[in-house]
């Protein structure tokens, strides 16, 4: 009665201690008859625990007999030091690798992408953040959670790390033919900031323009970033699926550290002659061209399949996916 009843307030406690540290899975500890827990100390990946094992059957005989020999000892106790790991974990850590060896996705196999979706669907069974869409609710236009909401938010900067949609997986094409594109894709992105949805491609110069050192063609740090600006909206009905309205487009030119350069200082024609010269990036220039519309158009929706402070994952109403890092601070490309 003791033992099971060690047994049961070990459990309790071990319950109550994953409660306080919100983690994102309850990690479930098998409690056999004669074996306590107690919880030690939480790790990053899991809860580490030890647990001692009563000694039964042979085991007791042995115990009997060594205790035979060292009359006057004490029985020895085994212990056991486990390390617990959370599926979570496992499976972003899978996830992140798969990413990055089918180069976002753009190269998977049909086994990969597979593997993938089997991923995907285990984490979103342990989704931790019940209303990630709260701060698109009508009237909570802010960069942040919602009020009664202390767990992980759209809002913020994100960086696709994998996706299989054929219209992001079709920018790598390369061009047209035996035509080189006039343009290198970079890096995807989408910033959320209520009530705006924006989806980023960064464009670079591609290698063989960088050889040819043509003239009005800029640095080869050079980059344009094409903004494709949505309508956010969500309702706590559905809290997890976004609707998008098309609003407009913004675009970008970022010379990096030649920016600094481009004084407005001087005579006009001096300053757009020296944005000419500066390719593409230096003529649209660091202030956004922002084209807006009177209308604003459907753009879809999708449904937000896991969300934590690291990881989004979500889903187009055609069925593709697209998981997205978040940006932490020092890591922002644009």
């Amino acid at each position: 009665f003791v033992s099971r009843y060690s047994a049961m307030r070990s459990m309790l406690m071990l319950y109550a201690a994953l409660l306080l540290q919100q983690m994102p899975l309850l990690c479930v500890a098998f409690l056999q008859e004669g074996i306590s827990i107690r919880v030690a100390a939480p790790s990053r990946t899991g809860i580490l625990i030890q647990h001692e094992s009563s000694p039964t059957g042979a085991e007791t005989a042995d115990a009997t007999s060594s205790n035979s020999n060292n009359k006057g000892g004490d029985a020895p106790t085994p212990e056991v030091e486990a390390q617990v790991v959370c599926p979570t974990t496992d499976l972003k850590d899978e996830l992140f690798d798969l990413s990055a060896s089918t180069e976002r996705g753009f190269k998977a196999s049909r086994e990969q992408r597979k593997r993938v979706q089997d991923i995907v669907k285990k984490l979103a069974e342990l989704n931790p953040t019940g209303e990630p869409a709260s701060s698109y609710y009508e009237g909570n236009n802010n960069s942040g959670p919602a009020l009664d909401d202390a767990t992980a938010d759209l809002a913020g900067k994100w960086t696709l790390m994998y996706t299989d949609a054929p219209d992001i997986i079709s920018l790598d094409s390369g061009g047209l033919g035996p035509i080189p594109s006039a343009a290198k894709l970079g890096r995807i992105g989408q910033e959320c900031s209520p009530p705006y949805i924006k989806n980023v491609i960064e464009w670079t110069k591609p290698e063989f323009v960088k050889s040819l050192s043509l003239p009005f063609s800029g640095s080869d740090e050079d980059r344009i970033l094409q903004k494709v600006v949505c309508e956010a909206s969500a309702t706590p009905a559905d809290p997890t699926v976004v609707d998008l309205k098309l609003v407009g487009l913004d675009i970008v030119g970022d010379r990096g550290a030649d920016d600094e350069d481009d004084s407005t200082d001087g005579d006009d024609d001096d300053n757009i002659v020296r944005r000419i010269q500066a390719g593409p990036a230096g003529l649209i220039g660091s202030t956004p061209l922002e084209l807006r519309g009177f209308l604003t158009a459907p753009f879809g929706k999708f449904t937000v399949k896991y969300l934590d402070e690291e990881l989004r994952i979500i889903e187009t109403y055609q069925g593709y996916l697209a998981i997205n890092r978040r940006q932490t601070p020092g890591e922002e490309w644009f």
